[in-house]
């Protein structure tokens, strides 16, 4: 290659490059997600039918990207609900539906205060309230449910009596007498004795790893793509260079049925 094409070629190929780095960044941006994706459903498929422990057993650790050791960890309640402090978190579609979640702080037999998400509740006809809002008696019940990490403040101004997301930290400003665990909360599995009515419990979570393979598998072909595609002008710029200059034959159109019958409309003027 000399002086001349280096100079014509050289912003071409450092555009490529730039190109192929940033379709390599996301390609791993994408592995990456993946990566987190299948750790947490393997933490699900691990935790969420194992046996259920002792609120005294919980091991809270971090085990890597947010994780909890526990999460979806089933774990036995003994105590009663108070009713009265029911909070409902707004704007959870389920199915495509709009609706709330209901969450009901729970006083244990030893004394803590776990908040429960006791299921789903579809909106009304305003979407502002829920159709109905079944909360539970106060009778000593015993609880089955699995353990959920706390959510991120959204930052939205809130509604009095709703939440927009589970906050355990502002649920439990809400209620500084209650002593809330703000660590974790739990969402119900089963409740003995039942209630008459309740919320729809909600699904297990997917197990689905998403398209995150895919994107980063196209991000790195788009990176080859490039050099390809670079490659191939090159040589196609070079090969009519040295065509022109009558060093080389030129290269012969291959025959199509459109150039024929150019041909022939030539040949018949």
């Amino acid at each position: 290659m000399n002086l001349q094409a280096i100079r014509r070629w050289a912003p071409w190929l450092s555009l490529v490059v730039l190109f192929a780095i940033a379709t390599t960044l996301l390609s791993w941006w994408q592995f990456a997600r993946r990566e987190e994706r299948v750790e947490k459903i393997t933490q699900v498929v691990e935790n969420y039918e194992s046996e259920p422990i002792e609120l005294s057993e919980v091991s809270w650790i971090e085990v890597g990207n947010g994780l909890r050791a526990d999460e979806w960890r089933p774990l036995i309640l003994q105590g009663n609900y108070i009713p009265e402090q029911a909070v409902l978190v707004r704007n959870r579609p389920l199915s495509g539906s709009p609706g709330f979640l209901q969450l009901v702080p729970f006083r244990t037999t030893t004394g803590e205060v776990i908040v429960i998400e006791r299921g789903w509740l579809p909106a009304g006809s305003d979407i502002t309230e829920p159709l109905l809002n079944p909360l539970p008696d106060s009778e000593i019940k015993e609880l089955v449910v699995r353990l959920r990490q706390g959510e991120f403040d959204s930052g939205k101004q809130s509604v009095e009596g709703r939440l927009d997301t589970i906050d355990l930290a502002e649920y439990s400003q809400l209620h500084p007498e209650l002593a809330i665990e703000t660590k974790f909360y739990g969402r119900l599995a089963t409740e003995t004795p039942s209630s008459d009515e309740a919320p729809l419990p909600q699904p297990k979570p997917s197990l689905n790893e998403g398209n995150h393979l895919s994107y980063a598998l196209q991000w790195l072909l788009f990176g080859i793509m490039a050099f390809a595609a670079f490659l191939w002008a090159y040589r196609n710029d070079k090969r009519l260079r040295l065509e022109e200059q009558g060093l080389i034959p030129r290269k012969s159109q291959k025959r199509t049925q459109a150039n024929d019958d150019a041909a022939f409309e030539d040949q018949n003027q």
